[in-house]
């Protein structure tokens, strides 16, 4: 089916919708399957390696394109009914026609990539640990509306592929039972609203229930510790591995020996600073952003915790005052999706603990920030990466990596 090109179409090697058969190879870091055409890549979502398909180019890139899935001609072994029926349309989920084991698979496949093809690197990758849950585990979920002419307008998330249009989910697979029991009267409620011509809903669950005002206080309980955040800001959203995490951490504080200090960077509200305090002597935890480390103050002494503080630092002086004995320290990392900074990157090199855990949702970034470490301080070497499955049915996962001074 030949259709109208859209602005700025390219067009080569391939017209605007032409069809095509192709065996999928591999998958890329997206989630997507990767399929060559002589020599040439073309990418398709929803597939596995292993299966024929009949897919429609729709956009040609300098060494790439772009495909839709038409057909599948012949199926993998792993390929299963998905249970979402938004699937494919809503962009939320790349996995959910796979079988969780090929999933974990391909994750930790992604995750080796990265570190050879971006950091140029070799080094123990761990198999990637399950969630419990693989449906029903997102405490979180942030539906967009922007209402229209109609009633009905779309509520929900970004359609695959797109920039702007929107795919109406009424209930989302991966999200707590809570809130889906939760979601259709916030619908109804969001239409019914006119003052507001468009946003983004919050639900959070927690121990309140399901809260819809980013400011308010939420609370939950984790390996039996109370903590307090901010509902709309960060915290882990997957409470079914959250605690494989923390205890897969308490480990390599007892691996590592002596080990005594602590010092939790981007600490957010205290959960991995509080959590290890028992395994410390001291802690500090430090966070950028003042709210935050009000309420990690408030959490240490929820859960009773005396041994550290929790303290605001400046961007550029992160480790300023802390005196703790460096052989006998361990850092713990765990910056945004974007990584660290260079500024950060300098100052941790140049306080030189023991051991740096370095954890990441963003595979790529992260193994971009342990080539900076390393170039810049040899003295360090990657002894393990483990992943986590915190987001079953997608392409993100969680990485631990553990590097140790030589």
């Amino acid at each position: 089916m030949q259709g109208r090109p859209p602005k700025h179409f390219t067009d080569k090697p391939f017209h605007y919708h032409d069809e095509l058969t192709v065996d999928i190879q591999s998958l890329s870091n997206e989630g997507r399957g990767i399929a060559r055409v002589n020599d040439w890549i073309v990418m398709v979502p929803f597939v596995i390696p292993g299966e024929r398909v009949r897919v429609r180019i729709f956009k040609n890139h300098t060494n790439y394109s772009e495909a839709d899935l038409i057909e599948v001609l012949q199926a993998s072994q792993d390929r299963i009914s998905p249970p979402c029926p938004l699937f494919g349309q809503c962009g939320g989920c790349q996995y959910q026609h796979m079988v969780y084991e090929k999933q974990l698979e391909w994750k930790y496949r992604q995750v080796t990539d990265c570190l050879e093809r971006i950091a140029k690197l070799s080094a123990k990758v761990k198999p990637v640990q399950a969630s419990k849950k693989v449906y029903g585990y997102r405490t979180k979920i942030t539906p967009h509306f922007e209402r229209n002419c109609t009633n009905n307008f779309p509520i929900g998330f970004l359609a695959y592929g797109r920039k702007r249009s929107l795919v109406d989910v009424p209930q989302c697979c991966i999200a707590s039972d809570p809130i889906n029991t939760c979601l259709p009267e916030i619908r109804t409620q969001t239409r019914q609203n006119l003052q507001i011509k468009s946003g983004t809903l919050l639900l959070r669950d927690c121990s309140q229930g399901v809260l819809t005002n980013p400011k308010a206080v939420a609370r939950t309980q984790v390996c039996g510790y109370d903590f307090l955040f901010q509902a709309g800001n960060f915290f882990q959203n997957n409470p079914h591995i959250l605690e494989s995490i923390l205890q897969y951490l308490q480990q390599l504080c007892l691996q590592f020996g002596p080990i005594h200090y602590l010092i939790d960077a981007y600490c957010g509200v205290g959960i991995f600073g509080i959590i290890l305090a028992k395994s410390m002597r001291q802690f500090v935890g430090i966070e950028v952003d003042e709210p935050s480390i009000t309420l990690a103050q408030k959490n240490m002494q929820l859960n009773h915790v005396d041994n550290g503080q929790m303290q605001q630092g400046e961007a550029e002086t992160i480790f300023k005052g802390i005196a703790f004995p460096k052989d006998q320290t361990l850092v713990v990392i765990d910056p945004p999706r974007k990584g660290c900074s260079e500024s950060f990157l300098q100052q941790l090199i140049q306080f030189q603990p023991a051991i740096m855990v370095y954890i990441s949702c963003a595979p790529d970034t992260q193994a971009r920030d342990l080539k900076r470490v390393l170039t810049l301080a040899p003295q360090y070497k990657i002894l393990e990466l483990q992943a986590f499955d915190m987001f079953p049915q997608t392409k993100h996962l969680e990485c631990v990596a553990v590097l140790s001074r030589m």
